[in-house]
Formats: structure tokens, C-alpha cells, sequence
């Protein structure tokens, strides 16, 4: 269920006392292949689930380093030393010093360097 156009409110929106969704709220009328894809700022919610199947869900988010993230899941992961650099950013790898400033660049150090690595690798063999 979404509300369209919700991503640019100022605020929350209301919903009316006696109703349970606000108004302009709509169930999408989607099969089990079709992707639904949103802006994360748009007010969303789970509808009840009539198909008769489990639903499956996948959410991916971009954002920058330094946005906080909401929740964490792979907090626990991340304490692993097995982990990689790269495995330990993909986790979400906390770009900051110790006191807690943002340490700009120094998140995506793991990846750029395999990146760039692969790169010459490529280069120097004449293989992508």
C-alpha cells in the first residue's frame, strides 16, 4: 500500500480518526512477478496478503556513508574477523574515527582498491 506523492510532505500523513489508511492510499494491483520499486521517502506499508503464497521480499537502499542507517541487521556480522575489508563494507562498516567524525573517502577504501586493482589487472593482460 502506498500513498503517492508522500515522499514530498513536510510532514506525516494524517489519517482520519475512524479510518485506518490516509486518504489517497492505494493497494497496487501486482501478481507474483512483478517488482514494485519506491522512493524510500513515500509512505508505505504491507497490505494483506490474499494470494495464498508467501510474499518474497528484497529491499535494497543506496545512500551515502554518512547517513546514519535506521536499522541494522548485520551489526553482529560485522564482529566477525573471518569478514573481509570488502565483505565488512558491504555490511555497512561504520565510515568514522574514533570520536566519531565522518572519515571522509576512508569507507569505500576496500572496494575502490580491488576496483582499481581489477582495472590494471585488466589493463596489463588486454582482459576485462
Amino acid at each position: 500500500m502506498f500513498l503517492p506523492g508522500s515522499h514530498l510532505f513536510a510532514e506525516e500523513p494524517v489519517v482520519p480518526d475512524g479510518a485506518i489508511d490516509p486518504p489517497g492510499a492505494i493497494t497496487p494491483d501486482v501478481t507474483g512477478t512483478d517488482t514494485v520499486l519506491f522512493e524510500n521517502r513515500t509512505w508505505h506499508t504491507g497490505g494483506i496478503n490474499l494470494s495464498g503464497r508467501p510474499r518474497i521480499a528484497l529491499m535494497l537502499q543506496y545512500g551515502y556513508r554518512w547517513l546514519h542507517p535506521v536499522d541494522d541487521p548485520a551489526t553482529d556480522l560485522r564482529k566477525d574477523p573471518a569478514l573481509t575489508p570488502i565483505e565488512q563494507q558491504l555490511l555497512g562498516l561504520p565510515d568514522r574515527r574514533p570520536d566519531g567524525s565522518l572519515a571522509k573517502g576512508s569507507g569505500a577504501a576496500p572496494i575502490r582498491s580491488w576496483w582499481e586493482t581489477r582495472l590494471m589487472t585488466s589493463a596489463s593482460t588486454g582482459q576485462p
